[in-house]
């Protein structure tokens, strides 16, 4: 009996040593995995706010990694939430990144855009594709934008508003952007119908009891709504800078008369021809 005793005494104190050198060795792994997700937390911080980017290729590599981050924060839904209606409400609100573009005097071209049943297209490809061809397409317009100095002034989306100096260069980065479409090579966009309407207006960013700054930005952001996907829709006061311009590359045709929702009285039109 005293024999038996001694042999589970012996067998005891084995287990107890495995179990505390066990132990030991798991609180090391835990150490060094804590250690390595914090370098991990760190590493990806750092690639997320990164320095400002310097070139087109950085800035879409960017676009992608942002995309990305807002498909896992708030999912694809979520993400495609925001619509022209809310760029449109946040520009009102904050004013000055446009006012950073406006010509001498006072006045600022705002240009709109998104892909026409975006949601659809999204339910088709799913998620991973679709933040793939987001990607993609955002590359494009803001290559188009850089190209004749125009600036991002927010996006939502697959959804753009940009600020101009002068209407003719609006008009020439639409035209480049539906052009481009037309014309890539990128796979994820010539094998996916992706169409963008554009809407472009002009006037004054000069708050005049409150109403000017406002109205024009509404005003962009209803013709865009009204445009179909590959099509470029602009106002009179557009159409009226454009025909003065010296570049024989914009021609137009009549769109028709209209309502716009929230703004009174009709408005003019007008079609920008693109030819691919």
């Amino acid at each position: 009996m005293t024999s038996t005793l001694g042999v589970l005494c012996a067998l005891l104190v084995v287990a107890l040593v495995v179990a505390v050198t066990t132990v030991a060795r798991l609180r090391r792994h835990l150490a060094l995995s804590e250690a390595m997700v914090r370098q991990l937390e760190e590493d990806l911080d750092a690639a997320l706010r990164p320095r400002p980017p310097v070139s087109s290729a950085e800035r879409a590599m960017r676009a992608l990694v942002g995309t990305a981050a807002r498909v896992r924060e708030r999912g694809v839904a979520g993400m495609l939430s925001a619509s022209l209606d809310d760029l449109a409400t946040w520009a009102s609100d904050e004013q000055s990144d446009i006012l950073q573009v406006a010509a001498p005097d006072g006045t600022v071209t705002l240009l709109f855009s998104d892909i026409e049943d975006s949601t659809a297209l999204n339910d088709r490809l799913g998620d991973k594709a679709w933040v793939r061809v987001l990607a993609s397409h955002d590359a494009l317009v803001r290559a188009m934008v850089d190209k004749r100095r125009g600036r991002v002034v927010k996006t939502a989306g697959d959804s753009f508003m940009v600020a101009f100096r002068e209407p003719v260069a609006a008009v020439l980065a639409a035209r480049g952007i539906q052009r481009a479409l037309a014309r890539t090579l990128d796979p994820r966009l010539r094998l996916t119908p992706v169409r963008v309407r554009i809407g472009i207006h002009t006037g004054t960013v000069i708050s005049r009891d409150g109403d000017y700054f406002g109205r024009n930005v509404a005003m962009a952001a209803r013709v865009a709504a009204l445009a179909d996907g590959g099509e470029v829709l602009v106002t009179q006061a557009v159409r009226d800078e454009a025909a003065d311009s010296e570049d024989r590359r914009m021609r137009f045709e009549e769109a028709g008369t209209v309502e716009l929702k929230g703004l009174p009285g009709e408005h003019d039109l007008w079609r920008l021809v693109v030819e691919t």
